[in-house]
């Protein structure tokens, strides 16, 4: 339970940096931009919320069922995705491109902070990856 508490913590150091970098693209570029680099944050900070919701219930079990509770979100994060690209494309009329780019850069932050934890996890009588 301590890892997964470092890993929000570290999730939430890179949302922070994320919105600090949406508040340097406000200034910079403009306010559709600055609209979809924050999209783009806010649909990874959600993706990142099921994510620590599906690793405390799957931290009760085994391995195997925590992968399978991750692979089992699939379909409700291409929703989600899909909710946030399209409302916020039509109708918050935000740039596509900044979007992306904030997507990708969360989701590459989270990504390693989750490998990070699933490597750290210690189940009884597994052995440990390195």
């Amino acid at each position: 339970m301590d890892n997964l508490k470092k890993a929000v913590r570290l999730i939430i150091l890179a949302t922070a940096v994320n919105l600090a970098i949406a508040t340097v693209v406000l200034f910079v570029k403009g306010m559709a931009e600055f609209k979809g680099y924050v999209v783009g944050t806010v649909v990874n900070t959600v993706f990142v919320t099921i994510w620590y919701l599906g690793a405390r219930k799957g931290m009760k079990s085994n391995s195997l069922m925590l992968l399978l509770i991750t692979v089992g979100g699939f379909p409700l994060r291409l929703a989600i995705l899909m909710l946030f690209a399209f409302g916020g494309l039509y109708l918050i009329q935000m740039n596509t491109i900044f979007f992306a780019i904030a997507f990708l850069v969360g989701t590459i932050f989270s990504l390693i902070i989750e490998v990070w934890f699933f490597n750290t996890l210690r189940f009884p009588g597994s052995k440990q990856i390195r």
